[in-house]
């Protein structure tokens, strides 16, 4: 376990421009992903759908938006470990999801934000993963599997980020603000919610202008949740 776990403000660390391109990325992959998932929200809702239908798009739109971003632009490859969708680079050493976290989200310091429901088994792993390689900017040194050797775990080497994201809806000027961060989560706390981090890479937030998320509600603090597994 790593004792002093970094979580300084981008520019204190490079910038997150320059942390995202030390993983091979870049923001506007991201800031497209965003802003799909808070256009997928808004339009993708009518009288006849479920009460949560907003929340399930804006999960799903992210997820399928920055899969395909990377997927097309940097030949990263999806991966679905028991229902939990990833996106992986080529070396099969970075793998990024996608999750809610509470209000801390996208803020620098402590407390760490908390995913805003349970890890759930899979993500519980790869945290565990996580704390064995503890290698979140270097390029992971192994030897190449034997390919004669059987069960050969190809994801052996891959640490897991998640983009975590945090939606609020300011309750007197009815502003949508998105605040995202790009995380290298090292603990499963109480409640089975991951609330701390080896890594924070602290993204700009996002404005939007307000728009209700059901019919005839035009104001308030609102946030429809969805269960990502």
């Amino acid at each position: 376990m790593i004792d002093n776990f970094l979580s300084v403000p981008s520019e204190e660390s490079g910038g997150y421009e320059r942390q995202l391109a030390d993983l091979g990325l870049r923001w506007k992959y991201i800031e497209q992903t965003l802003r799909m998932s808070e256009q997928a929200r808004r339009t993708g809702k009518t009288k006849d759908d479920a009460k949560n239908a907003p929340g399930s798009q804006d999960y799903f739109t992210r997820v399928r938006e920055l899969r395909y971003s990377l997927r097309t632009e940097l030949d990263w490859e999806p991966y679905d470990p028991l229902q939990a969708p990833l996106i992986v680079n080529p070396d099969k050493t970075v793998g990024i999801g996608v999750l809610l976290g509470d209000a801390r989200t996208g803020i620098p310091g402590f407390p760490h934000p908390r995913s805003k429901r349970p890890a759930g088994v899979t993500k519980e792993r790869a945290v565990a993963r996580n704390q064995d390689l503890q290698l979140p900017f270097e390029e992971p040194e192994f030897a190449a599997p034997d390919v004669a050797q059987e069960d050969v775990d190809a994801y052996s080497q891959m640490v897991t980020w998640y983009l975590l994201t945090h939606r609020h809806e300011a309750r007197k000027t009815g502003v949508v603000t998105v605040r995202s961060e790009l995380s290298l989560p090292d603990r499963v706390g109480h409640g089975g919610r991951i609330d701390r981090y080896q890594r924070r890479i602290l993204l700009p937030p996002i404005e939007f202008e307000s728009v209700s998320d059901y019919a005839g509600q035009t104001t308030g603090d609102f946030n429809v949740s969805v269960e990502e597994r």
